[in-house]
Order: C-alpha cells, then sequence, then structure tokens
C-alpha cells in the first residue's frame, strides 16, 4: 500500500532505441505534473514484443546523452535482476523497496496495447500507472479494453499529483503539449 510522505519513483521504461527529445519531454513533464522525487529510465534489455534491438548500452548511451537533470538517471535494475517482463521487475522492486512509491509511466500507446503484455492485470494491480498522451491516437487508447477495465480506478488529470499515493489499481491520463519526435523516425533517417 502506498503511503503519503514516501519517496516516489517513476519508472519510465522501453527500448529507447534511440532515446530522443521527446522522451524527455515526457519524462520531464512527468515528473513535474506527478510530483516525483525521481523518474528511473529503464531501458529494456530487449522488449519481447519487438524485433531484436541494439545492444543494452548503446540504448542506455543514447538517454544518458540527453541533458537529464539530476533527478533522473538510467536504471540497470532489469539487467541486475535478470527480469524480463515489467511484472517480474515490478513486483521484485516492490518486495524490495517497501519505502518507495513507484509509478510506472507508459505512453498511451502502451495502454492500447498493455492486453498483450505478460500478466498486465497485475500490473495494474501492483503500481499505479501513468500514462502519457502521445501523439497518434489518444482517445483510441483512452477507449481500450485496459482503460475500460480500469474505468472505475482512474484518478483525474487534475489530481495526477497524488497518483503516487494511491495503492493499485489506480492511473491516470495526462495530455501533455506533444512532442512528434519518433525512435522510429530516427531510425529510418539514419537508413535513408
Amino acid at each position: 500500500m502506498s503511503k503519503i510522505g514516501q519517496k516516489s519513483i517513476g519508472l519510465f521504461g522501453g527500448s529507447f532505441n534511440p532515446a530522443h527529445g521527446g522522451h524527455l519531454h515526457v519524462a520531464k513533464a512527468g515528473l513535474r505534473q506527478l510530483q516525483l522525487d525521481e523518474i528511473w529510465w529503464l531501458v529494456s534489455p530487449q522488449n519481447p514484443l519487438k524485433p531484436a534491438q541494439p545492444s543494452w548500452d548503446s540504448r542506455a548511451q543514447s538517454v544518458r546523452d540527453l541533458p537529464l537533470p539530476p533527478n533522473m538517471c538510467v536504471s540497470d535494475v532489469e539487467l541486475r535482476y535478470d527480469t524480463q517482463y515489467t511484472i517480474d521487475l515490478l513486483r521484485r522492486l516492490t518486495e524490495r523497496h517497501t519505502d518507495t512509491n513507484f509509478v510506472f509511466m507508459i505512453g498511451a500507446d502502451n495502454l492500447l496495447q498493455l492486453p498483450k503484455w505478460r500478466a498486465w492485470r497485475t500490473i495494474m494491480e501492483t503500481v499505479p500507472v501513468a500514462v502519457i498522451a502521445r501523439s497518434g491516437s489518444p482517445i483510441k487508447a483512452r477507449l481500450g479494453q485496459a482503460a475500460r477495465q480500469y474505468s472505475h480506478a482512474r484518478i483525474a488529470e487534475d489530481q495526477a499529483r497524488t497518483l503516487k499515493n494511491y495503492a493499485a489499481p489506480a492511473w491516470t491520463y495526462l495530455t501533455l503539449p506533444l512532442d512528434a519526435q519518433s525512435s522510429s523516425a530516427i531510425r529510418a533517417k539514419r537508413l535513408g
């Protein structure tokens, strides 16, 4: 159960292939709107829903190359815990850091595909989730299976700063000024 006054950490995961200013924009907005103490960038060792990625080190370096504020860091916790699935990582973190309120930060595109993730309902019921709008189909994400099934647990955006104090299931949807940068476009430009 989350407690007021405990340290709050946003878990911002992704392939970051490569990380770019749009990711930083989302992380900063999440930090500010959720009023978190820190953001841990979780560079996925290998996203099971994506084809093979460049090395973890190169993708982590692309995050470190961004102008990260002091309360953001690249975490290798997924490598150290040897977890492949988000649910396994969240379980380990919540077991080992009982003095911390974690908030799992995902893009709206991931809310839409969340039902494809292993134990997705357990993810929603383990830590609060902050869903961050992305360009594309934000309405579609808010009407998807995960959003509908957990509609009773949605926290209004104007109360997002309190999300860290809720026990899961609890989630909010943050509509930020959108940044159209994408890793796919950056990779395509490099190849073109």
